[in-house]
């Protein structure tokens, strides 16, 4: 399943646990066996070349609805501190948007199925494997859809104003910090859809609202 390039990618991200628990736990002799996929990045050789460009890409367009989604990542606005006196600052967020190809994802049912022989699923009954599989091929979609680099999207702001998101880079993915106007509260929650909703099939991104004290994010 493994390109060279990933393979060469992984060695040099791992840190000593991850090498440690890959040998323990028999992971190379399991990804070596797993079928291969394709690759995402099926576009033009144009749009490959000019994606390294990032958001400086001058060949970048709208996302074309026809074609094309986004992903609306949700978020947590906060209002930035300093270790010195200041003024209250005004309410931000980071978006983070994800650009693909509509109903590019392949064939992915041998994938699914030897995944699902791979963790015991075959020794279950129909139904358990038929419930398993579903969820399998639900975790694995993002993996297969081709991505669409270069591309940027106008959404509109809790306070009505429209903002793009964009272009996304090589990963076909986009992310910028938005400064909110108007009133909010700690604990509010607020909606940014995209202009044509259409585009975005999980919906609007939701921002809620959490002041600089008495409160962490456990990932």
């Amino acid at each position: 399943m493994q390109t060279a390039f990933d393979r060469a990618r992984q060695l040099l991200q791992e840190t000593r646990g991850d090498r440690r628990t890959r040998t323990n736990e028999g992971f190379q002799s399991t990804e070596r066996d797993l079928p291969r996929l394709a690759s995402p990045l099926d576009i033009p050789w144009t749009q490959n070349i000019s994606s390294y460009l990032g958001s400086h890409n001058p060949l970048a367009s709208h996302l074309d609805p026809k074609t094309e989604t986004v992903w609306l990542l949700d978020n947590t606005a906060y209002r930035p501190i300093h270790p010195y006196a200041h003024a209250q600052q005004p309410w931000q967020a980071e978006y983070r948007a994800a650009f693909f190809k509509k109903d590019s994802g392949r064939d992915i049912s041998k994938i699914v199925a030897d995944i699902a022989d791979k963790i015991g699923l075959k020794e279950g009954s129909g139904e358990e494997r038929e419930k398993g599989e579903r969820t399998i091929a639900e975790r694995l979609q993002p993996f297969v859809d081709v991505v669409a680099p270069a591309r940027w999207v106008d959404v509109k702001m809790p306070h009505g104003k429209v903002k793009r998101l964009g272009p996304g880079g090589r990963s076909a993915t986009a992310q910028q910090t938005c400064v909110f106007e108007g009133e909010y509260a700690d604990g509010d929650v607020a909606e940014t859809p995209a202009v044509n909703e259409a585009v975005t099939p999980l919906g609007p991104a939701v921002t809620r609202f959490a002041d600089p004290e008495g409160w962490m994010v456990i990932s």
